[in-house]
């Protein structure tokens, strides 16, 4: 839910009332935030038999067949579930405006047939959808869309918290570029992590939250830590690796790795010298607001791309997840050593800074 902070942080501050429509397994983070909650759709992503074939596809095939089966065929198949939930709800509270994840695809369907405002919210996945849309998810959508009386399939008009170019070649449907915000919650330091300044550089490593989560990719997940945190050993810096349910079975003897479950990462990353990082778009964001290098290590969907495409702009490094602990260890110790990386942060920061607020009301009268 962190990347729909930038639209409920300023619906909340400016008096609107937010309410979340999803899974059940989102509602104490929309408590979190202070936004009320309604169950619509399934868990299904917390399948185990889901999990473990996403798995297989992502190991045996490649990432470009996971993205197919994942946003390409499940999402499309599970978008019904949803499209019938909210069509029930805001046929009995019909809000004003929807702001619904780009990846949403039940809720584009339930405002359109209920002609509400609507706009997609980029995810992160925004990327991957429109390069699958033509051949894969309007296809599959198709016979949904005409069972409710509607047209072919379109994504509609687009929020971007990021300059466009960053991560897209083709600029997304009427895209609408809107400064970033994070719940406050995920601002502030624990104690237990606000360090005295010390000589040496300090690291931090998390891979996200999705591949811990899928039983089929946690062993390949736990290596990759472990080789990471190797190469950290074999270098002069401190570091804090954030693991998530995995930190209980990545112990340390290194007195200088402290593994913990989860941090609260946009704090932690005004702080750091180097963030080593799956490359998620909300973690990138992160890591330029902190203005802080990356070394980025995509596992699967957007984040190799996401990656790619910083180690482009000069913003960190780029590596396979198969990489050695001495490739990891080179890679560290060259970001680390040259400043270009840290100015070309602060340069993205101002850059992302200078994005405009997002108005809902203004939004809701356009759209």
């Amino acid at each position: 839910m962190a990347a729909l902070d930038y639209v409920t942080g300023p619906a909340l501050e400016q008096g609107h009332d937010v309410a979340l429509y999803a899974p059940l397994m989102f509602r104490r983070e929309a408590r979190r935030r202070g936004v009320e909650f309604h169950r619509a759709g399934m868990d299904w992503t917390c399948d185990p038999a889901v999990q473990q074939a996403a798995s297989e596809i992502w190991k045996e095939c490649g990432n470009a067949s996971f993205n197919r089966y994942i946003f390409g065929r499940l999402w499309p198949d599970q978008a019904e579930a949803k499209a019938h939930d909210l069509i029930t709800a805001w046929g009995q509270a019909r809000p004003d405006l929807v702001i619904a994840e780009c990846s949403d695809l039940g809720a584009h369907l339930a405002a359109k047939v209920l002609q509400l405002p609507v706009c997609a919210a980029d995810n992160g996945l925004g990327p991957v959808l429109l390069d699958l849309w033509d051949t894969d998810i309007a296809p599959a959508l198709t016979p949904l869309y005409k069972q409710h009386g509607q047209d072919t399939p379109v994504l509609p008009p687009m929020l971007v918290p990021v300059p466009v170019p960053w991560f897209y070649e083709t600029p997304p449907p009427s895209a609408r570029t809107v400064r970033r915000t994070v719940a406050a919650f995920r601002a502030a330091l624990p104690e237990r992590l606000d360090r005295s300044p010390s000589l040496r550089p300090l690291v931090y490593v998390s891979l996200g939250t999705l591949t811990t989560a899928m039983s089929g990719l946690r062993t390949v997940v736990g290596s990759v830590y472990r080789e990471i945190m190797a190469a950290l050993s074999s270098i002069g810096c401190d570091a804090i690796v954030s693991a998530g349910d995995l930190a209980q079975d990545l112990p340390s003897a290194d007195p200088r790795i402290t593994v913990v479950e989860h941090v609260p990462q946009p704090a932690l990353l005004r702080r750091v010298d180097l963030f080593v990082t799956h490359a998620g778009r909300a973690s990138l964001l992160d890591a330029v607001q902190g203005a802080t290098p990356v070394l980025g290590m995509g596992v699967l969907a957007d984040q190799p791309g996401n990656a790619a495409a910083f180690a482009r702009r000069g913003l960190g490094r780029a590596l396979d997840i198969t990489a050695t602990r001495g490739e990891i260890a080179d890679a560290i110790t060259a970001v680390l050593g040259n400043s270009c990386y840290a100015a070309a942060m602060t340069a993205a920061n101002a850059e992302l800074s200078q994005l405009p607020p997002l108005d809902i009301t203004e939004l809701r009268d356009s759209v």
